[in-house]
């Protein structure tokens, strides 16, 4: 019996063994099952995350490739409003050596297009976004979308890139300072730079006595220290002070007028003649390309003959000066001004605005020509510096007196003599407003003396306290030219008989105006076209206008060859010491000078200037669209925006 009980108890013993054995196996073959699955699962998961992924990034590229193709056309000012030019994406990717294959579609799933969407462009300028904040410009905003879905794969992920854009057209003179070359700055006096500042290369902010009040912005590099690294052996006292910001470094550039590049050289033809493709006086002159060009778009035309008018003889002779008026067409002026002399005297008289056949048949002309232009010659120590030995360079300047320019202008007078034939520019101003709204407010000047060693050409603008201001016109003036521009006594600091001389505060005192040149040289009220000598005596002097020009630039082969920087970018004939010029405007100096070459030499007892008390300040109604000057360059900038992705 004993023996019994004892073989039961052992055979149930193993039976329960077997059972537990069998349990924990199910519930092991259970637990590998959800490990398998989970595995899967999230294997599954990864692998369509991958794809998401690599999906992105292909919807990523064609949307880029897309924005690219835009912004090309948008720097060679041929951008369409449509999508159409720009939805199609076959051959805009080469995916050959991509190790999986897309179809790239559109949101609503057409398989070889994107979507690209234009916003209208802004009817007036408007506040721009990213690093240009606090800017304004002409604006378009564009959406692109792209969809990238992979071709044979086991899970075919789709996704979708859109991306927004401002296209912008920034004009130059919304900068206190902008240079398209490298930028050099090393005042020696306390100088505040109060609005902001671009450079499409480097910056040297080598002054201690400098300060940035606003936005400070390299497409390259900054260098805020005392060695200047684009001129061996010059050194600043640097740093400058930054009390706007950090300066940034490494920015996207901003697309000159002209060109498909920056480049100094190609930019240099703003200011010339226009090419062929763009003639003065054609059909594509007045295009969107060639209206870019201050010859194309200026209201008044003037030149010279290449013999000039006895330059330096008094009273002139013959008639050598033709104005334009620029309509669509150029339509030659008529002349305002006579000396005449009668019969075998030859005394000569002056009659503006009247015909001289009307003083009789004993009448011969001895000078025809205008009021408000003439030649005129003077010194330049500078540009005949030859290491202080002189002699100076004789200057053989179109001069512009504005003053007269006015009284042209706005001339309404009648005789009552019907043979009498008045000509003046009222009825080209009258015609104007008629076209445009806007009253006459540029000249574009081509002085046909060459340069030689014996005269440089060049314009001058002069007699412009207050600025033409027909019919009551506050839209200023500006004057272009592509030869080395000179200003002669305060400029633009009168309007509406408020008085801005010696003063930053421009609100009322002037008009927007532009003086655009190979260089810019500023003649104080004292100056004497007779001097001679170096150093004459100046008189304080103010002078408001955004100028953009052209620089020497540091020579870093010879040591301590500096271009002057920022703080001599107006060029000085004068001893300044003891007197102050007042400068309100916006610096732009896009090229190196062609004409007026001669390298900065460092003011001394030996020089052919001495600085003066510099009280400058950027226009700030400049920031006020309304207020810019005419003919205002303006830059391309593509400003991108917000950027997403999904599913």
């Amino acid at each position: 019996m004993q023996l019994t009980s004892c073989s039961s108890t052992k055979s149930s013993v193993r039976g329960v063994a077997l059972i537990t054995t069998l349990l924990f196996l199910a519930v092991a073959l259970i637990v590998f099952a959800g490990i398998f699955y989970w595995v899967n699962s999230n294997s599954i998961i990864t692998v369509r995350n991958n794809q998401y992924n690599m999906s992105q990034n292909a919807a990523e590229g064609a949307v880029e490739a897309v924005i690219g193709r835009i912004d090309r056309d948008f720097v060679e000012s041929v951008i369409t409003n449509g999508a159409s030019g720009y939805a199609t994406m076959p051959s805009l990717i080469d995916q050959s050596a991509w190790p999986i294959q897309y179809n790239f579609s559109s949101t609503n799933g057409t398989v070889g297009t994107v979507d690209v969407v234009f916003a209208p462009q802004s009817l007036g300028v408007v506040a721009l976004d990213s690093q240009f904040a606090g800017l304004s410009g002409i604006s378009q905003g564009v959406d692109v979308y792209a969809t990238a879905t992979p071709i044979g794969q086991s899970y075919a992920v789709p996704a979708t890139v859109h991306e927004s854009l401002q296209y912008a057209m920034i004009p130059l003179f919304q900068f206190a300072i902008f240079y398209n070359v490298n930028l050099e700055i090393d005042p020696g006096a306390t100088m505040a730079i109060t609005g902001p500042v671009f450079c499409n290369q480097n910056i040297w902010e080598g002054s201690s006595v400098c300060t940035f009040e606003s936005s400070v912005t390299a497409v390259l590099t900054n260098y805020p220290q005392i060695a200047d690294p684009f001129a061996n052996n010059y050194n600043g006292t640097g740093p400058s002070t930054f009390a706007g910001g950090a300066p940034l470094n490494n920015a996207n550039s901003l697309v000159m007028p002209i060109g498909t590049n920056n480049s100094p050289g190609a930019i240099l033809g703003l200011l010339n003649l226009p090419p062929a493709a763009y003639a003065m006086g054609t059909a594509a002159a007045y295009s969107s390309n060639g209206i870019v060009y201050p010859a194309n778009g200026a209201d008044l035309v003037i030149t010279n003959f290449a013999s000039g008018t006895n330059w330096g003889i008094y009273p002139p002779r013959g008639t050598n000066m033709i104005v334009y008026y620029q309509d669509y067409q150029l339509i030659q002026q008529p002349y305002d001004y006579y000396m005449v002399s009668n019969g075998n005297l030859h005394t000569t008289w002056i009659t503006n605005y009247v015909a001289p056949t009307v003083l009789g048949p004993n009448t011969n002309i001895y000078y025809a020509g205008y009021s408000w232009v003439t030649n005129v010659t003077f010194k330049d120590w500078r540009e005949g510096w030859n290491g202080g030995s002189g002699p100076p360079q004789v200057v053989q300047a179109v001069q512009i007196d504005m003053n007269l320019l006015q009284t042209w202008l706005t001339n309404v007078s009648t005789s009552p003599n019907p043979n009498i034939t008045l000509t003046s520019g009222y009825n080209n101003d009258q015609q104007k407003v008629l076209h445009t709204g806007a009253h006459i407010a540029s000249a574009y000047v081509y002085n046909g003396v060459p340069s030689t060693a014996a005269a440089l050409p060049a314009v001058r603008v002069a007699n412009g306290r207050q600025l033409p201001h027909p019919g009551g016109s506050q839209r200023g003036f500006t004057v272009a030219t592509p030869f080395p521009l000179y200003v002669w006594q305060d400029y633009n600091c009168i309007n509406n008989g408020n008085s801005g001389l010696g003063s930053t505060n421009t609100a009322n005192s002037s008009l927007p105006a532009a003086l655009m040149g190979d260089s810019i040289t500023v003649l104080s009220d004292s100056w004497q076209d007779s001097t001679t000598t170096r150093l004459p005596t100046p008189a304080s002097t103010t002078v408001n206008a955004a100028m953009l020009e052209g620089i020497v630039a540091s020579n870093p082969n010879i040591s301590a060859n500096y271009s002057g920087g920022v703080e001599n970018f107006m060029r000085l004939l004068e001893n300044w010491n003891g007197n102050t010029l007042t400068y309100n405007g916006s610096i732009v100096v896009l090229f190196y000078s062609q004409w007026a070459t001669n390298s900065w030499v460092p003011p001394g007892s030996g020089g052919y200037y001495q600085p003066p008390t510099r009280n400058w300040a950027f226009d700030l109604n400049f920031k006020n669209a309304t207020k810019l000057p005419p003919l205002t360059p303006n830059s391309k900038a593509m400003i991108r925006g917000n950027w997403f992705a999904h599913q």
